[in-house]
This record gives structure tokens, sequence and C-alpha cells, in this order.
């Protein structure tokens, strides 16, 4: 069993190997690391974002996922019968999405899980290392 979601630290990582896990899958962890293609204004929504801050939407893809709220969510609302036409919507919203490499986009979505807060700016690489060191010394402190 691979355990997923609101992993993103040592603890958690240490937490779900106790538990049986064969291994973790982490994702919002790696959001703000500077290989991810995520646009800097929802770098800046990532790391603002509070343990409230994300909701289940379809609005910005036209399927559910979480992500944190943005205008278009508060304004439409989560959730939308419009999502068959996402990719018209899609489409339509280009413009303003792509205006957010240059921070001045409204839209921009920020799909971020449980664990958005626990991101950290710092190479995928060194970040790999941090969790596995600190994942590796609770598991030694659970054995001992």
């Amino acid at each position: 069993m691979i355990a997923a979601g609101g992993i993103a630290d040592g603890r958690g990582i240490a937490a779900a190997f106790a538990l049986g896990a064969a291994g973790v899958q982490i994702g919002s962890a790696y959001l703000r690391c500077p290989e991810s293609k995520v646009i800097a204004p929802a770098r800046v929504a990532l790391a603002q974002a509070r343990d409230d801050s994300t909701v289940i939407t379809n609005v910005m893809t036209g399927r559910p996922a979480r992500g944190v709220a943005n205008r278009v969510m508060r304004e439409v609302g989560p959730i939308s019968r419009m999502r068959r036409h996402f990719p018209r919507r899609h489409r339509l919203g280009a413009p303003e999405n792509r205006g957010g490499e240059t921070g001045k986009s409204r839209l921009h979505q920020s799909l971020g899980r449980q664990a958005v807060r626990m991101g950290r700016e710092m190479p995928a690489a060194e970040l790999t290392r941090a969790l596995a060191g600190a994942a590796l010394a609770r598991l030694s402190r659970m054995a001992g």
C-alpha cells in the first residue's frame, strides 16, 4: 500500500510507515520548489494559504479537485454545474491565466491539497533529503 494525502513532513512519512505503508506519495510539499511549473501568483497563494484556505472545486478544471480559493471560486461557488463547459471556460480564461506569469492574473489556480501549508521553497532534491532525514529520525526514535 502506498500512503497518500496530507503527507508533507517527516512525521507524516514515519506515521505512514509505522501503520504498514510500503511507501508514500507526496505532492503539495513540492509545489513551491523551483522545479515546479507553478506560476508566481499561485506560489504566493500557496505560501499564504492557511489550513482552511482550500476547497473542493470543479470550477478551474471541470472535475473535483482541492485548491486554494480564488476570486472565481468565491464568485461562482466552488462547485458549479457549468463544469460541462470546462474546455470553453478554460479557453476563455486562458489569457487571464497566462497573465499570472506576470503577476496580473486574477484567475490563477493553486491546486494544493490539505498539506498545502507545509510546502517549502527549496530545490526538490533538498526537500527530498530533508523529508527522508526527518522521517528516518522519527522512525529510529519510534524503534528505540
